[in-house]
């Protein structure tokens, strides 16, 4: 009895091993220990749920609280920077790997193994094709100060549209009473990038230009 148990506890490590591999080759916060530990824990409290638990649904109870638990420590590699969010992926891949786990401590190492070769598939041969899909949508930012007219505003719009750059969107302030800030939104790549931000640079029209 106790070898089969401890293989449920072996077959988390491992797994959890596996991804976490991935994520500390990528330096994420949530790397080789962390993951082995979050599917080994994972795997104990589900068999602990079936031997403690009983028939009377409590082992259900154990194995949700073991989801919810785990979603407040994936919560905690989640950072915010400006409009950036960071730890997504590490996220999702701590709430995987409890699962990987809670499906070893069940005994299912048939959809333990079918699952881990698919995540890993996932985070190892997907990034390229993601960062190939952003290329296409690059958004740039612009915040442009110029006189507070409407003339001034339609200059500066054209110039994008003169270069083929889709504005996607367009904000407007107030900066001092004479002129008005826009904060431009534009869907654009890396070379158009860098020309719009010469011809801007040099539009005498321009109070003041960021990017």
């Amino acid at each position: 009895m106790f070898l089969e148990y401890f293989t449920s506890m072996l077959v988390a490590a491992l797994v959890g091993g596996l991804i976490g591999i991935e994520r500390e080759y990528r330096d994420k916060s949530a790397g080789f220990r962390t993951m082995i530990l979050i599917a080994v824990g994972s795997a104990l409290f589900t068999l602990l749920s079936q031997l403690v638990g009983g028939g009377d649904g409590e082992s259900t109870r154990i194995a949700a609280a073991v989801v919810s638990g785990v979603g407040f420590l994936g919560v905690g590699v989640i950072i915010k920077d400006g409009n950036t969010i960071h730890g997504l992926t590490t996220a999702a891949s701590i709430w995987l790997v409890s699962s990987l786990g809670m499906a070893a401590g069940a005994q299912l190492y048939d959809v333990v193994a079918g699952v881990t070769i698919l995540t890993l598939l996932v985070l190892w041969l997907l990034p390229p094709f993601e960062r190939w899909i952003d290329r296409l949508h690059d958004f740039s930012e612009f915040w442009i100060t110029v006189k507070n007219t409407q003339k001034a505003e339609e200059k500066i719009l054209n110039i994008f549209a003169d270069e083929g750059i889709q504005v996607v969107q367009i904000r407007r302030s107030r900066k001092v009473k004479g002129e008005r800030i826009l904060h431009i939104k534009a869907n654009m790549n890396d070379r158009q990038h860098q020309e719009i931000s010469l011809i801007l640079a040099g539009e005498k029209s321009i109070i003041a230009f960021n990017d």
